[in-house]
C-alpha cells in the first residue's frame, strides 16, 4: 500500500491455475504436505484426515447431458439419485486439504521440487527456480508460520548466455531422490548443481555447498539439444538420465531421419564438479518428450512420445509400444524388433507437455492426456525385460473414434486437463486404516479444478514377483494372436481385463481454478437485477474441455424479503432461539431436540432511538404486544444462556432475563449508569458502561439467575478500551505444560545437552497438582443434552406469572443470585472460557474465567503485526495492573498509543472465534480499527522459548510459574478487502441525525395531512348539507309550500352533522401514537398549520460531534456478529463502512468476502420533492454500509440472515445453495466467491480466440465454443475440385457451379490421406441464459471456421431508438493449412424476444443474423468508434458504418503486421499489434 506503483499496477485476484506442485514434509516433522505453484503464488498444505458425513447429508452434484442434436437445448441437471464423488460411508475419515499459508513471491515460479531431508533433521525444504536462470531454497520458519530465504542463486551471467540463441528458458528443476543435490537446466544444454549438506548432518554450516555449472556439450560426454532430464534412484553417485537429439530434425524429413533421439545415462561427480557417461541408448523416435524414471525392482525410465511409449533400461530398449497405426512410419527400421503393437487399435495421439504421468506400484502408470482422458499403463514381461506395455482407459472420453461423444457427460470424477502429478504420503491413524493400502496422488489442473484422488489396487501382490499378477509373454500372445484355443483364450482376456478392472479411484478434495482464461467480459448478475452487481464471466479451457466462471468481487445474496419496519428508523436487530421447559417429576427440563439446527428462532428484538420492538419469528412477523422484553427504551444485545432456555436482554439501564413463553424471570439494573456496549457467550454476559467500567455477569444452572462476578480492579477503572468472550469449543488453545508432555522428543535433546534427561513417567507429575481444570458448558449444539435443571419451582405454567417476584428490586434480585451461589463448573462443563481484554496502552490481554487469570498476553495490538508474539506471564499477576509496568514504561507506551489513536488505527473491537465447523479446530482472532479495516489472525500452538529452556533445564516435578500460560501465537493472514474512512464514524453519526430528523418531518407531516384530510371531508359534507338545503328551498318556491320553520330545521341538521363527524389525527403508520389522539371531534383541531416540534435533530451545521457520538456511539456498538450456519458455512459478519463476511470452509483458511445487500430509503425518510438523490441529501452514506445483522432461520428461509441497512430496512437474504463447485454451484472458499459450469451442453470446450461477450440489452451472454473435428487436408486442383462441386450439386438437386468457378477452399472436398488425423475444433456462437447458463440458442459456423474475435459493440441503426443499439460482432477466419490463402468473414448478430418453449421460460431469447459477409482476411480484432464498426484484416484496418443494416466502409488504415485489438476513445483509436505495440490513431469523418 505504501508503494506509489499500487495506484498504477493492483493484483485483484491472484492467480489460480495451478503449475506445478510437489509433495514434502516441509511444516513440521512427519508432517504430509504439499507446495502448489500458481503463477508467483506459492501454496502450501497439509493433508489431514477429517470425519467425513454420511452420504444422505452431502447433496448430490452429478449433472445429466442432453444430446447436441436433441431438439431443445437443455442445462445439466442435478440427478438426485446419485451420491457425490469421493462420498463415504458413516463416521469414517478421508484425507482432506487444509491450506497453510500463502505467499506472494516476486517473480513467476517456473519449477519448484522438494529437498527431502530425512528424519534426522526433521522437515524438509523447498526449491524453486525462477526466470530467467534463478533458483531460491527456502524453510518454514514455525515461529512466524511463514517461509524464509536460506539461499538464492543467480546463473544470469554473460558467460552462459552467449552459448544460446533461445530468448525462452525452460527453468526445468529436477532433485535427487536421495537429498544428495539438486540440477537447474539453464541456457541451451547446461546445468547447474547445488550440492546438498548430507542427510542428518547437524554438524554443517548451511545446508548446501557451492553450486556449479556442467556444459553438457564441452564435458566430453557430447550430449546436445536436451529435452528432458530426470535423477534416477539405486545408484551410489547422483545419476541423470538425459533425453537429447544429437541431428535435430522434424516431420518434413521423415523419409532421411526419424530415429534421432537418444537416453544417455550420466553420473555426477559432487567432489569433482564433473560429469560421465554411464550407458546410453540410441534410434529412439524423433517426437520423444519427456522421461518417467521407473523404480525398483522394474528400474530403467519410460519415453513418452507423441505416437509410441519406449522403455529403457542399462541403455538398451526395451520395448517400444505403438499408440496408432501412422506411428510405424516414425520407427526406424533397426527398431522394427521392439515394436509392441498391443495400442495401436487405440489411434491415440499424446502430446507429451501436455500430458502427465504417475507411478501406482512398480510396474503401473497412469497416464492423464491433454484431452482429460485417463489410462492405466502396465509395463509387463520379467524383471527388467519389459516385453508389452498394456493400456486400458479408465476416464474421460475417446474423442478420436467418436469426437461427437464429447456432448455425454465429460465432467468424469478423475478426468481433467492436467499441468502437474505428485504422490502424496500421508501417515494414517486407527480410524482411517482402511485407506492404508491406497495411494494418495494430487492430480493439478490447468483448466478448472485440481484433484485429490486415491487410488486402490484390489490386487496387493507385486506383479513382477508373482506369476498371479504377471502378463506373461505366452499370455499376451495368445491375447493378440489366437494361439490358444477359443476358451482358453477367453479366460485368459477376461483376466487380462480383471488387472485395470481391480483398480479404483476416489476424489477426496479439490482446488478450485479459474484459468486458464481465454475470453473475459463483465456483466451485470441477473439474480440481484442491479446495475452496480456487476460480474466477471470468464472462458477457461481449451478447444477440447472448457468451462464458464462466473466471479463476483461481492457475495450478493439472494433476497427473499425486504420491509421497513413502522416508526423512527432501526438501529440494531437480533434474533434468538429459546427452548420451552417442562416441569418433570418437579425438575424443570428443556425439550429435547435432534439438532440444535433444525431449532427456528422464536423471536426477534428490534431497537431503535427511544424504543424496542419485539416480533415472534418465524414464516411471518408478528409483533408481540406484551411480554417481559424491556421495550421503553433502546437495546445493547440479545442473547441465550443456560442451554438455550433463557433469553438475556441488555438494554441502557440493566438486563433482562426471559423464557421460551416471552415472561419476564428476571431484571437487573444498572445505578446510575448506562450500558453501552454488551456481549453473551452462555453462561456469561459482558457490559460495558458508559463510564468505563466493564461488568460481568455469570448464570447460575440450579437458580437461572445471573449473578455479577468479582472482576479485576482495572475493570472498574475505565482501561479496558475493549473486550470479548470466548470459549474454546475444540479445546485447541493449549498450555505450556501440555505442549511439553506433547513433545517430549524435543525436551529431551535440550535436557541432553544440559545433562539430564526428562522420562515418560517425570511428565505424569506435571498434572498431579494441576489448579484449573478444562470444563464445557452445557450447551450441546446437537441437542443441548445437558437439559438444565432448576432445584426451584420455575413452572412456566404457574410461577412466571407472580408479581412477587417481578416487584422485587434490582438490588435483592442481585443479592438473591449472590446467595444462591452459582458454581461455575456447574453451567460451563468442559469447555475453557476466557475474556479478551484490550486495554488503554495497546495490550492484549487473554484472561481464563471464572478466576480471571491472564494466561497470554501481547503488547501494542493497535500496530498490527504479522505475527503476534506473547510475552511471558507470571499467573500471579492479572493483566495491565498498576504494579505490572514502571511509570516510564506505561508512559511511554500511552504516548505510543496516542501517536496511533492519531493516525487512525485505534482498535475499536476484537473477537475471538473458531471458524470451520466441528470437525475443524482453527481459532481467528478479528481485529477491527476505528477507521473500519480488519485484521484476521490464525492461532496456531507455539511454546516460547524461555519455557523450553526453563523446562528442559529443570525437574519435571519442578511446577513453573508459566506452566498454565498458553502456547500461543497469532499470524496474520492476507487479504485485499480495502474499508477504510478514518471520519467513518462521524459521517455515520451525522447520517443517523439527518435521518432521525426527516422521520420527526415525515411524522408531522402525516399528521398534518391528516388534518387536512378531515378538513377536506367536513368541508365536502358541509357543501353536500348546503347543495341539499339549496335543492329543498328552490321545491318549496317551485311548489309555493315551503315555511320558514322548515328551513330552520336545515340549519339544525347541518349543525348537528358537523357534531357528529369524528377524525383520526394519528398517522396511518405510526404504531406509537397516542391513543388519546386517535378520535377525536372535528371542532377541537386548530386552524393554524401544525409546526415542528421543539426536539427534533437540529440542522446538520449545528449538529454538535460530541453530543452526536453521546446520542449515538458508533464506535461502541457491536460490529462483530458470529453466525454459526451461513449458508453452510460458520462465519463472522462484520458491519460497517464495508460490510465483510469472514468464513472458513474446508480448506480452513478465513476468506474475507465484501457483501452488498440492496439500500432503498424507506418512505418515511424521503422528502417530498422528487428526483432527489438519498446520498447527496445525506440521508444515506456511499458506500451502502449495513449496521447490524442476526441469524435468520425458518422454514422459508433455511439457515439465513436478517440484515439492517443503514436507512434502517430490513432485508431477509440467504447465500445462494451450492453442492459442487465443479458442477455449477458456487464457491465462498475462495479468493473471490466463484462458480463454474460446464459451458453448454452441444459442445466440450472452450474457443482460445473469441470467448464471451456480454449483450447490455437483453443481458445475455454470447460465447464462442467448439467441438473436436478431424482435419483433412482440402483438393488443392481446382478443377478436380469444379467437377465435384458440380457432382454434389446435381446429387442434391441444387444449382451447378458457372463454368470455370473458383471453388473456394473451405468449400473443397477432403482427401483423406490418414488413419490418424488431427483433431481441429469446429466453433459456434452460444447464447446463454443469464439466469442458469445453459444454451438457449446456437448458430453453428462452417466446418474450419474459427473465431478469432467476438465483442458487443454499439452501432448506429436507423431502426433503434435512440440512433443506437447493442449488437453482437464476430469475426472468423478459415485455417486450412500453411499452404492455403486464409479467407474470414465478419458477422452481426441481435438478440430478439421471442415466445419460450412450454415450462421453459429462459428460452425467450434468439440469435438473428443481421449481416455476414465474406473479406479476403481472417477478420483479427473489431472495435466501435463513434457508433461505426472497426475491423481489422490481418495488417488493414477498416472503418465501416451500419447505418440501414449493411456495413459500409468509409476509412481504411495500413498497420504494422497483425492487428489483435481495437478499442475506440472519441475520435481516437487505440491499436494493439501482435508484433509492433500500441499505436494511437485520430480519426476525422470529414
Amino acid at each position: 500500500m505504501r508503494d506509489p506503483v499500487y495506484t498504477y499496477c493492483r493484483e485483484i485476484l491472484p492467480p489460480s491455475v495451478v503449475e506445478h506442485a510437489t509433495s514434502l514434509s516441509f511444516t513440521r516433522p512427519g508432517a504430509c504436505n504439499l507446495a502448489l505453484a500458481r503463477g508467483n503464488l506459492l501454496e502450501v498444505y497439509e493433508v489431514g484426515l477429517v470425519m467425513k458425513k454420511s452420504d444422505d447429508e452431502v447433496p448430490s452434484a452429478e449433472y445429466e447431458y442432453r444430446d447436441a442434436g436433441a431438439e431443445e437445448f437443455d442445462l445439466p441437471m442435478i440427478r438426485e439419485d446419485q451420491t457425490a464423488p469421493g462420498q463415504r460411508s458413516k463416521n469414517t475419515k478421508q484425507p482432506q486439504l487444509h491450506l497453510i499459508g500463502r505467499w506472494s513471491l516476486h517473480g513467476k515460479i517456473m519449477d519448484l521440487r522438494a529437498v527431502q531431508r530425512g528424519k534426522a533433521q526433521g522437515v524438509d525444504r523447498l526449491l524453486l527456480s525462477f526466470a530467467e536462470a534463478k533458483m531460491s531454497l527456502v524453510a518454514f520458519d514455525a515461529d512466524t508460520q511463514s517461509i524464509a530465504t536460506e539461499s538464492i542463486h543467480y546463473y544470469e551471467h554473460d558467460a552462459l548466455k552467449q552459448r544460446t540463441f533461445n530468448d525462452g528458458q525452460t527453468c526445468d528443476l529436477r532433485t535427487d531422490p536421495e537429498g544428495r543435490c539438486a540440477a537447474l537446466r539453464l541456457y541451451d544444454d547446461q546445468l547447474a548443481v547445488l550440492p546438498f549438506a548430507a542427510p542428518g548432518d547437524l554438524t554443517a554450516a548451511k545446508p548446501y555447498a557451492d553450486s556449479f555449472v556442467v556444459n553438457l556439450r564441452d564435458a566430453g560426454i557430447g550430449v546436445r539439444n536436451v529435452r528432458d532430464f530426470v535423477f534416477l534412484s539405486g545408484y551410489l553417485e547422483p545419476t541423470l538420465a538425459l533425453l537429447h537429439e544429437q541431428d535435430p530434425t522434424w516431420p518434413g524429413r521423415a523419409e532421411e531421419a526419424v530415429d534421432t533421439c537418444s537416453v544417455t545415462i550420466v553420473s555426477l561427480d559432487l567432489g569433482r564438479n564433473s560429469v560421465s557417461i554411464l550407458n546410453a541408448a540410441s534410434k529412439l523416435p524423433y517426437d520423444c518428450r519427456t522421461l518417467l524414471p521407473v523404480p525398483e525392482p522394474v528400474g530403467g525410465v519410460m519415453v513418452f512420445a507423441s505416437s509410441s511409449i519406449t522403455h529403457v533400461a542399462n541403455g538398451a530398449i526395451s520395448c517400444i509400444s505403438l499408440l496408432n497405426h501412422a506411428a510405424k512410419h516414425g520407427i526406424g527400421a533397426s527398431m522394427q524388433n521392439y515394436l509392441d503393437e498391443t495400442n495401436v487399435d487405440l489411434e491415440l495421439v499424446l502430446d507429451p507437455c501436455g500430458s502427465v504421468c504417475t507411478l501406482v506400484g512398480s510396474n503401473t502408470v497412469v497416464l492423464w492426456t491433454q484431452y482429460g482422458s485417463v489410462f492405466l499403463l502396465r509395463l509387463a514381461g520379467n524383471g527388467r525385460l519389459i516385453k508389452r506395455i498394456v493400456a486400458k482407459q479408465i476416464a474421460g472420453t475417446d474423442i478420436r473414434k467418436n469426437p461427437h461423444e464429447l456432448t455425454a457427460p465429460v465432467w468424469d470424477d478423475i478426468s481433467i486437463l492436467p499441468s502437474c502429478a505428485t504422490e502424496l504420503h500421508l501417515v494414517y491413524d486407527d480410524d482411517s486404516a482402511h485407506l492404508s493400502d491406497e495411494q494418495l496422488f494430487f492430480i493439478g489442473g490447468r483448466s478448472g479444478r485440481s484433484l485429490l484422488v486415491g487410488v486402490r489396487d484390489a490386487n496387493t501382490l507385486d506383479s513382477t514377483s508373482g506369476d498371479s499378477d504377471n502378463i506373461a509373454e505366452d499370455d499376451i500372445e495368445a491375447e493378440l494372436y489366437g494361439d490358444a484355443p477359443p476358451s482358453s483364450t477367453t479366460n485368459k482376456s477376461s483376466e487380462r481385463e480383471e488387472w485395470a478392472a481391480s483398480y479404483t479411484t476416489t476424489v477426496y478434495d479439490e482446488i478450485v481454478g479459474t484459468g486458464t482464461v481465454v475470453g473475459m467480459d463483465i456483466g451485470v448478475s441477473a439474480a440481484s437485477g442491479a446495475a452496480e452487481n456487476l460480474e466477471m464471466v470468464s472462458c477457461m479451457g481449451n478447444e477440447w474441455r472448457g468451462s464458464l466462471c462466473i466471479q463476483q468481487r461481492h457475495i450478493q445474496p439472494e433476497i427473499v424479503a425486504s420491509f421497513d419496519l413502522p416508526g423512527s428508523p432501526v438501529r440494531g436487530v437480533w434474533t434468538v432461539r429459546c427452548l420451552r421447559e417442562y416441569n418433570i417429576g418437579g425438575v424443570m427440563q428443556a425439550a429435547d431436540l435432534a439438532s440444535l439446527a433444525d431449532l427456528s428462532d422464536t423471536f426477534m428484538v428490534v431497537s431503535r432511538d427511544t424504543s424496542t420492538s419485539v416480533f415472534a419469528a418465524g414464516d411471518e412477523l408478528q409483533e408481540l404486544d406484551r411480554t417481559g422484553f424491556y421495550i421503553n427504551g433502546p437495546t445493547i444485545d440479545v442473547g441465550e444462556i443456560l442451554g438455550y432456555t433463557r433469553v438475556v436482554q441488555v438494554h441502557t439501564h440493566g438486563l433482562r432475563v426471559v423464557n421460551a413463553s416471552g415472561r419476564e424471570v428476571q431484571s437487573i439494573g444498572f445505578d446510575q449508569d448506562q450500558a453501552v456496549i454488551a456481549e453473551l457467550s452462555d453462561p456469561y454476559v459482558l457490559v460495558r458502561m458508559r463510564s468505563g467500567k466493564t461488568v460481568v455477569f455469570e448464570a447460575s444452572s440450579d437458580s437461572g439467575r445471573l449473578r455479577e462476578a468479582a472482576v479485576p480492579s482495572y475493570f472498574e477503572g475505565g482501561q479496558v478500551v475493549a473486550a470479548s468472550l470466548f470459549e474454546d469449543m475444540h479445546h485447541v488453545l493449549g498450555t505450556n505444560r501440555e505442549w511439553a508432555e506433547r513433545n517430549k522428543d524435543t525436551l529431551n535433546d535440550q535436557a541432553r545437552a544440559s545433562g539430564e534427561a526428562m522420562h515418560d513417567g517425570d511428565f505424569d507429575n506435571l498434572y498431579a497438582d494441576a489448579t484449573v481444570k478444562k470444563r464445557r458448558r452445557g450447551v450441546d449444539p446437537t441437542a443441548t443434552q445437558r437439559q438444565s435443571r432448576r432445584k426451584h419451582s420455575d413452572d412456566v405454567f404457574d410461577d412466571l406469572y407472580d408479581e412477587g417476584d417481578s416487584d422485587k428490586s434490582d438490588e435483592e434480585e442481585t443479592e438473591d443470585a449472590k446467595d444462591e451461589g452459582a458454581r461455575p463448573e456447574d453451567v460451563r462443563g468442559d469447555s475453557p472460557m476466557y475474556v479478551l481484554v484490550l486495554t488503554d496502552s495497546g495490550d492484549l490481554n487473554v484472561l481464563r474465567l471464572p478466576q480471571f487469570e491472564r494466561v497470554w498476553t501481547t503488547r501494542r495490538l493497535d500496530n498490527l503485526l504479522d505475527t503476534l508474539v506473547g510475552t511471558q506471564v507470571d499467573g500471579a499477576k492479572l493483566a495491565s495492573d498498576s504494579s505490572s509496568d514502571s511509570d516510564e514504561e506505561g508512559t511511554a507506551r500511552n504516548h505510543v498509543a496516542a501517536a496511533s489513536a492519531a493516525h487512525g488505527r485505534r482498535v475499536d473491537q476484537i473477537q475471538l472465534v473458531q471458524l470451520g465447523g466441528d470437525s475443524i479446530t482453527d481459532t481467528h482472532l478479528l481485529v477491527l480499527t476505528t477507521a473500519g479495516e480488519v485484521a484476521v489472525y490464525r492461532a496456531f500452538e507455539h511454546c516460547a522459548h524461555e519455557y523450553t529452556s526453563q523446562r528442559a533445564a529443570s525437574h519435571a516435578d519442578l511446577q513453573l510459574d508459566t506452566d498454565d500460560s498458553l502456547a500461543l501465537r497469532f499470524v496474520r493472514m492476507q487479504h485485499d478487502v480495502l474499508a477504510y474512512d478514518p471520519e467513518y464514524q462521524q459521517k455515520m453519526r451525522r447520517v443517523q441525525a439527518r435521518q432521525e430528523k426527516a422521520y420527526a418531518e415525515w411524522e408531522e407531516r402525516s399528521k398534518m395531512q391528516a388534518v387536512e384530510k378531515v378538513e377536506e371531508e367536513r368541508t365536502a359534507r358541509k357543501r353536500a348539507v348546503e347543495k341539499q338545503q339549496r335543492e329543498e328551498a328552490m321545491a318549496v318556491a317551485d311548489w309555493d309550500e315551503g315555511s320558514d320553520e322548515e328551513v330552520g330545521a336545515s340549519d339544525s341538521v347541518v349543525a348537528k352533522a358537523e357534531e357528529n363527524i369524528e377524525v383520526s389525527v394519528a398517522a396511518p403508520d405510526d404504531i406509537y401514537a397516542d391513543d388519546s389522539t386517535l378520535s377525536k371531534p372535528a371542532q377541537d383541531i386548530p386552524e393554524q398549520p401544525i409546526t415542528p416540534s421543539e426536539n427534533k435533530p437540529a440542522e446538520d451545521n449545528d449538529i454538535d460531534d460530541a453530543e452526536a457520538a453521546l446520542r449515538y456511539p458508533l464506535d461502541l456498538t457491536r460490529k462483530f456478529i458470529v453466525l454459526d450456519n451461513l449458508g453452510g458455512y460458520p462465519a463472522v459478519f462484520v458491519t460497517g463502512l464495508r460490510a465483510v463476511v469472514v468464513l472458513a470452509g474446508s480448506k480452513r483458511y478465513a476468506r474475507v468476502h465484501p457483501i452488498r445487500v440492496p439500500v432503498k430509503l424507506p418512505p418515511s425518510l424521503q422528502p417530498l420533492e422528487k428526483g432527489f438523490d438519498a446520498e447527496a441529501s445525506g440521508l444515506l452514506m456511499p458506500g451502502r454500509p449495513l449496521v447490524g445483522v442476526a441469524r435468520f432461520h425458518s422454514r422459508a428461509c433455511a439457515n439465513g440472515i436478517v440484515v439492517l441497512t443503514q436507512s434502517g430496512t430490513l432485508v431477509v437474504a440467504r447465500l445462494p445453495v451450492s453442492a459442487q463447485t465443479a458442477r455449477g454451484g458456487i464457491e465462498f472458499d475462495s479468493a473471490w466467491p466463484v462458480r463454474c459450469i460446464p459451458a453448454g451442453t452441444a459442445h466440450g470446450g472452450i474457443s482460445t480466440q473469441g470467448g464471451v461477450a456480454f449483450h447490455a440489452g437483453s443481458k445475455s451472454y454470447v460465447a464462442a465454443t467448439s467441438s473436436p473435428e478431424p482435419f483433412y487436408i482440402r483438393e488443392p486442383n481446382p478443377d478436380i475440385a469444379f467437377r465435384q462441386a458440380t457432382k454434389a450439386a446435381e446429387a442434391a438437386g441444387k444449382p451447378v457451379p458457372a463454368p470455370r468457378t473458383v471453388i473456394p477452399e473451405y468449400q473443397r472436398h477432403d482427401l483423406r490421406t490418414t488413419s490418424v488425423p488431427p483433431l481441429v475444433p469446429r466453433f459456434s456462437i452460444d447464447l446463454l441464459s443469464p439466469e442458469t447458463f445453459e444454451t438457449v440458442d446456437s448458430y453453428m459456423l462452417d466446418v474450419h471456421e474459427h473465431v478469432a474475435a467476438m465483442q458487443t459493440l454499439e452501432l448506429e441503426s436507423a431502426q433503434a431508438e435512440g440512433g443506437s443499439r447493442a449488437l453482437v460482432c464476430v469475426g472468423t477466419g478459415f485455417v486450412l493449412g500453411e499452404d492455403v490463402m486464409s479467407r474470414g468473414r465478419i458477422y452481426v448478430f441481435d438478440i430478439v424476444d421471442v415466445v419460450p418453449l412450454p415450462g421453459r421460460p429462459q428460452t425467450n431469447r434468439k440469435l438473428k443474423l443481421l449481416y455476414t459477409e465474406e473479406v479476403h482476411g481472417v477478420v483479427s480484432a473489431v472495435g466501435e468508434l463513434r457508433g461505426n464498426l472497426v475491423m481489422s484484416e490481418g495488417s488493414k484496418l477498416y472503418v465501416r458504418s451500419f447505418a440501414n443494416d449493411t456495413l459500409t466502409s468509409f476509412a481504411f488504415l495500413d498497420c504494422h503486421t497483425w492487428v489483435r485489438s481495437a478499442v475506440g476513445l472519441r475520435n481516437f483509436l487505440l491499436v494493439g499489434d501482435v508484433a509492433n505495440g500500441l499505436s494511437f490513431v485520430g480519426f476525422q469523418e470529414e
